[in-house]
């Protein structure tokens, strides 16, 4: 259909502004008072100079992608699935980096990972064994054990901060973790660990769109899983995305199984000593826009600076515009907004929890301040490649390397058509019906 620049789309240009505009002023004293928190709280810094002496590290990041329902025949779809990584030194002496040579065992390439699952609609079960058993194919770890060890870690930590000075209670198995659970109040789901199915959010089994993104996960935490397993150490390994963690009110455990991969990733991170940082450059992160132009104003465009989001735990506040927001930040997450320039849009910038308390955290105050600058005078360092300036350039290379592309994707659909028709199937049976009409 052609689109007509007639009256009748003058009108709908007006109705969406005057509806965006009624967003803004409906709000608009929820976000003077939240602006005028966060200018108290803002730290503007000085960026290190490309050249400098300090000392050097390793950085990684991930990425993943893929295509959806490449083949599909009736009620069974295979689906494209992509993760890729970068990997690099720093060099601060000559302001440069230095690709590091590492293939972790999980890759089917140098640079990443490629797979094809096949799922059918209305078939919960199989959905499940499909899945669980792609998690211990990819990530290597029954998913069982890693829903295990997060929940002790979870229960632990709780039983420490209730009871500092009594010893921590054996929690070797699920009974033990359940009743260490009950006895500090902390509300765990009544149906046994291994029945996932029960008590796990997990999209329709006739959704494959929604399962297409928990594979794909699946498939980036894995390779963040190979490469902690890795010989080198990483100082920092960054995420696309965020920390979210999707909870129930009332609970501390997670409901879906890729927020267990992503918990565990952390958890054996901080026993590398590897900070992971999950890095959003589209968030949902209510009038960060605004944010942006009202501190440029006042600051001058090209200011560098970050602020943490503060929570009703540590500071007993919470940002009004982020009432409707409960998981920013995130649950064992947090949250900080980064300025980079005005060229690139304000980051949300998620750290794990743990790492952050002992890390970054500090009685004192200044100490604190001097612990957030070094990491974001790192990180603002490693986003400074002139070809994705203001973006972290691992990232970026590892998404340029993981995004598949059209004709990336018919290739592969028309190849695996083609082995379908070596093994004796019609080929006409896997093309999409449009296009044998002609309409795509």
């Amino acid at each position: 259909m052609q689109v007509f620049f007639d009256r009748t789309l003058e009108n709908e240009f007006e109705k969406i502004y005057t509806k965006f505009k009624s967003i803004e002023l409906k709000d608009d004293e929820a976000y003077q008072l939240d602006l005028n928190y966060l200018e108290k709280k803002l730290q503007v810094f000085e960026p290190c100079s490309s050249k400098c002496e300090r000392e050097d590290f390793n950085s990684a990041a991930i990425d993943g992608s893929g295509a959806e329902s490449i083949v599909s025949l009736n009620d069974i779809s295979i689906h494209l699935l992509t993760a890729a990584f970068a990997a690099d030194q720093t060099s601060f002496e000559e302001g440069t980096t230095k690709k590091i040579e590492i293939s972790p065992p999980v890759c089917t390439h140098p640079e990443g990972i490629t797979r094809l699952v096949l799922l059918r609609e209305d078939k919960k079960e199989e959905v499940w064994d499909e899945f669980k058993d792609f998690i211990l194919y990819n990530y290597n770890e029954d998913l069982l054990d890693i829903v295990t060890r997060v929940l002790r870690d979870i229960v632990a930590t709780a039983y420490k901060l209730k009871h500092p000075e009594e010893a921590l209670p054996k929690l070797d198995k699920e009974a033990n973790i359940r009743m260490a659970a009950i006895t500090i109040g902390l509300n765990l789901y009544k149906d046994e660990f291994k029945k996932f199915a029960l008590w796990m959010v997990s999209p329709r089994a006739n959704a494959p769109r929604g399962w297409f993104e928990q594979f794909r996960e699946v498939l980036e935490y894995s390779v963040a899983n190979a490469l902690l397993s890795s010989e080198e150490h990483f100082k920092y390994i960054f995420l696309d995305g965020s920390m979210n963690m999707l909870m129930s009110p009332g609970q501390k455990q997670p409901r879906l199984a890729s927020n267990y991969l992503l918990r565990d990733i952390n958890l054996k991170a901080n026993e590398k000593e590897t900070c992971v940082i999950a890095v959003s450059k589209t968030t949902t992160f209510p009038f960060i826009y605004r944010l942006a132009q009202d501190l440029e104003k006042k600051l001058g465009k090209e200011k560098k600076w970050f602020t943490r989001i503060p929570t009703k735990e540590r500071e007993k506040y919470t940002l009004n515009i982020l009432k409707d927001r409960p998981h920013i930040p995130p649950a064992y997450g947090v949250t900080y907004l980064f300025h980079f320039s005005s060229e690139v849009p304000i980051l949300r910038i998620d750290f794990d929890e743990k790492w952050w308390e002992e890390n970054i955290f500090s009685e004192d105050k200044e100490k604190e301040k001097e612990n957030e600058l070094e990491v974001f005078q790192d990180i603002d360092w490693l986003a400074r490649d002139v070809r994705y300036f203001g973006y972290f350039f691992d990232l970026a290379f590892a998404h340029n390397t993981t995004i598949v592309r059209f004709r990336d994707r018919d290739d592969v659909a028309d190849r695996l058509i083609d082995y379908f028709a070596e093994k004796g199937e019609n080929p006409k049976m896997f093309i999409h019906p449009r296009k044998r009409l002609g309409l795509i």
